[in-house]
């Protein structure tokens, strides 16, 4: 994926603090509604589009709960060129981080979304050392992509990936109901939800990691690409450079020949739950 650059004008939006982990990542301290039904302050999450579900939370009182939805004055009030417009929620903490990259990304989540878009929950490690507003360094990566429907909430554990070299200061985690509307590649389609709890980085779970990394080929492909695991694979979702979803399938090998050329990310779901993700190159 590529670097994380928002620019919502929503005041407060991105949280920032000093710890080691997430901050309040089982959304139990208490909120503040700013547009019910819409917009919440939650501590160490700050003001996003996103509010609390009370009525079946994952665990404890409340779990996070975002949607999309269409609404000209909200999208005004964060400077959105699409009235349809996102849940959206993020934590930014600063500090000096030990064995960055080498726990996972873990949560809780379930999904509803619409047809032709997919949601994302992502996580970063950076260097901000540089000179510059622009010379950060990306040098871990940890996704989800969801789509389609799953009514059941499910605890995931998903492996960074390093992408580049330095000295981990920040660390920047993200969750959106529309990866195109996030990496500028759309509108976010409206009625699709993501319901999100016990977001940590590797924290505690009954979750065993995989013993060996995903196996995928030929990559480069110009039609079939196969995806091997040590176990069983659920689902594997595509989803282009834009963030629009690209492709799914339930099988251990997919049909890319009818994808424009390009490079393609993957989340690849087994049947107990873990996710590997990666990237796919179609000529």
């Amino acid at each position: 994926m590529k670097k994380i650059l928002l620019s919502f004008g929503f005041l407060g939006l991105i949280a920032s603090a000093s710890a080691q982990n997430v901050v309040n990542g089982n959304f139990e301290a208490t909120a503040t509604d700013l547009l019910p039904g819409i917009a919440t302050d939650c501590p160490g999450w700050g003001q996003g589009l996103y509010t609390m579900e009370i009525t079946a939370p994952f665990a404890g009182m409340q779990s996070a709960k975002l949607r999309s939805i269409v609404d000209p004055m909200v999208a005004g009030v964060i400077g959105s060129l699409s009235d349809s417009i996102p849940g959206l929620l993020q934590q930014e903490i600063n500090g000096s981080f030990t064995n960055a990259g080498s726990q996972p990304l873990m949560f809780t989540e379930k999904h509803v979304v619409v047809m032709g878009d997919t949601s994302v929950v992502f996580a970063q490690f950076s260097d901000t050392m540089g000179a510059g507003p622009n010379d950060d360094v990306v040098m871990f990566q940890a996704y989800g992509l969801y789509a389609g429907t799953s009514n059941t909430w499910t605890t995931v554990s998903i492996p960074f990936q390093q992408f580049g070299m330095g000295t981990a200061n920040r660390l920047t985690i993200i969750a959106c109901t529309s990866t195109a509307y996030l990496f500028g590649g759309g509108p976010a389609l409206p009625g699709t939800q993501l319901w999100l709890d016990n977001v940590s980085i590797g924290a505690t779970s009954s979750i065993t990691e995989l013993s060996t990394e995903i196996n995928v080929y030929p990559n480069p492909s110009s039609d079939i690409v196969n995806f091997e695991a040590s176990e069983a694979i659920s689902s594997v979702i595509l989803v282009g450079m834009d963030g629009k979803f690209a492709a799914s399938t339930t099988e251990s090998s997919m049909n890319i020949s009818t994808l424009p050329n390009g490079i393609y990310f993957y989340t690849l779901t087994t049947v107990s739950g873990q996710k590997l993700t990666g990237k796919v190159t179609k000529i």
